[in-house]
């Protein structure tokens, strides 16, 4: 754990307070600053306020932008919620409502914080995080600065619409959006919601790497579906409704001899100030979670999670028939968002030129079409290899297919072998890198087409042993499009053996000009080759 680590804002440092980031550690604060509300009417104000002060400061020395809002928010909450402006009971409870945001601007000012991430490190290709090391969005690749990670562009403001990590926010949000609209059932899988969006869904000339969805809301709905979706969301209202009743309640207390007196009008008893405390810190949790995923890091539910506590014991004090008619309209509530949230996914998925879904044995489905009228025409089954296609073969896929003249379909597979992974008759199949030892398989003979790029493996055994390599050479007379792709770097060594493969079963050779293992630098440019049955049979070439 430490205290500082490398990130950075024009040059100074964000504090990380032994968080993994920056915003990890302001989410925090505001969480836990916003549950402090409920010392607003105990003895000893002015500490209070003196301590508050102390944590705007820490919070502003994050530089998180989104944990600032998130606390905004939760002022906003508490203010509304309690009508501090009626408090006729204790004028001093007015002034200290005003005096914190005037606190807040104080130490934002103080500590020189900025809402432009100009000049920042990874602020063009970072991972919407705005910081040097973000470990909930990604890996993103410092620009502009020198090699020891010193600010070189003079941290001059930009607008908005050019700040590196609003874009980025965005674009990975309107990603996760499309996410939803052609998965909104089961999701696309625990953990996959980075990996997906960089593969299919990313701009294929971005860079930027990403393992979640840098907003907890969206991750929640992109892995694991709407329905899933639907319960946090109502589970939230109904909590926040439960905090704004008891908030805004004329509670009654009883005296010592058992009879019930009205407190003073405009003044709240303790049960009313913790409720309006424990709404306010799930309000900026909320927030803070549009911002960034947090709800993966356990630590950071000690607090929400204690607020949520208090206010189900609320739900409790104000009985069972009204609790679960709030609970009932909390879920109207998150239905309603959710399926609108699904609209706005479709409505962004209209203008694609393909279609990408999750297929069955965990495949992706990427479909184009040509024609207005859809179809699919050809069927291609794909095993990729990162070494092969880079960190998101998908984008690469992408490429290739943006290149075909006709409506096409790519079943891409997971490395790992599945169950019922036979391409149809007449398929096309292409196995990259280490995937070649699939050429073994009984299936591959019912192929219309087999492209075998880059093997990083020996010829399989079972390849060339006579009924299997027969097969293979009954597909190949034919007329089947069979090549074996080697990199005109071998630094596999397995060209020699591939090359003896070929001409045992007949297929041609093609060289990747200019390529080692990696086949970007020719992709997709080089496919054309095989594609068009250019290549000379058996050892040639």
């Amino acid at each position: 754990m430490t205290f500082e680590a490398d990130f950075l804002f024009r040059g100074m440092q964000r504090w990380n307070l032994g968080w993994p980031t920056p915003n990890y550690a302001g989410a925090f604060l505001a969480v836990l600053l916003a549950l402090g509300f409920a010392f607003s009417g105990s003895r000893g104000k002015w500490m209070v306020l003196l301590a508050e002060a102390g944590g705007l400061f820490l919070l502003a020395k994050t530089y998180s932008r989104g944990a600032v809002v998130a606390w905004v928010a939760a002022w906003v909450f508490g203010i509304l919620a309690m009508r501090a402006w009626r408090d006729s009971g204790d004028p001093l409870q007015r002034t200290l409502w005003i005096a914190r945001p005037l606190m807040l601007g104080v130490m934002l000012l103080i500590a020189g914080f900025g809402w432009s991430r100009a000049g920042n490190v990874g602020s063009v290709v970072g991972s919407g995080g705005g910081e040097q090391r973000e470990n909930t969005g990604g890996t993103p690749v410092p620009v502009s600065e020198d090699a020891r990670g010193v600010d070189t562009t003079g941290g001059a403001p930009v607008p908005l619409s050019e700040d590196g990590s609003v874009v980025n926010r965005l674009a990975l949000w309107r990603g996760g959006l499309k996410m939803i609209a052609v998965a909104p059932g089961s999701g696309w899988g625990a953990g996959e919601s980075g990996r997906a969006y960089m593969n299919w869904f990313q701009d294929m000339d971005r860079t930027e790497g990403f393992s979640t969805m840098v907003n907890s809301f969206l991750h929640v709905g992109v892995e694991y579906g709407l329905g899933a979706l639907t319960v946090v969301l109502a589970a939230l209202g109904w909590l926040l409704s439960l905090a704004w009743t008891g908030a805004r309640e004329e509670f009654s207390e009883t005296d010592s001899e058992g009879s019930e007196r009205l407190r003073e009008r405009g003044t709240r008893t303790r049960g009313a100030r913790w409720a309006m405390a424990a709404g306010a810190s799930l309000v900026a949790w909320a927030v803070a979670n549009v911002f960034t995923t947090l709800w993966i890091d356990w630590k950071l539910w000690v607090v929400p999670g204690g607020a949520a506590l208090i206010l189900l014991w609320m739900g409790v004090r104000q009985g069972w028939r009204m609790s679960v008619r709030r609970a009932a309209l909390s879920a109207v509530a998150s239905g309603l968002a959710v399926g609108a949230l699904y609209g706005v996914g479709i409505w962004l998925s209209r203008v694609s030129g393909e279609r990408v879904v999750p297929g069955a044995f965990g495949t992706v489905v990427v479909q184009r079409s040509a024609t207005s009228a859809g179809g699919v025409g050809e069927t291609w089954h794909v095993w990729p290899d990162a070494t092969v296609l880079g960190a998101s073969p998908g984008k690469e896929l992408r490429r290739w297919l943006a290149t075909r003249s006709g409506d096409a379909r790519l079943v891409v597979h997971r490395a790992a072998a599945q169950a019922g992974e036979v391409p149809g008759r007449g398929e096309g199949v292409m196995l990259f890198g280490r995937q070649a030892e699939r050429v073994a398989s009984a299936g591959m003979s019912e192929a219309g087409a087999v492209w075998l790029i880059h093997p990083l493996v020996p010829v399989p055994p079972a390849a060339m042993s006579g009924k299997m390599a027969g097969d293979v050479g009954r597909v190949v007379s034919g007329g089947a499009n069979v090549a074996v792709v080697l990199p005109e770097i071998d630094e596999a060594g397995n060209g020699a053996g591939w090359r003896a493969w070929a001409a045992r079963v007949g297929a041609r050779v093609v060289v990747s000009p200019g390529c080692g293992l990696d086949i970007r630098v020719a992709w997709p440019e080089v496919a054309r080759t095989w594609a068009e049955g250019r290549g000379e049979k058996g050892a040639g070439n």
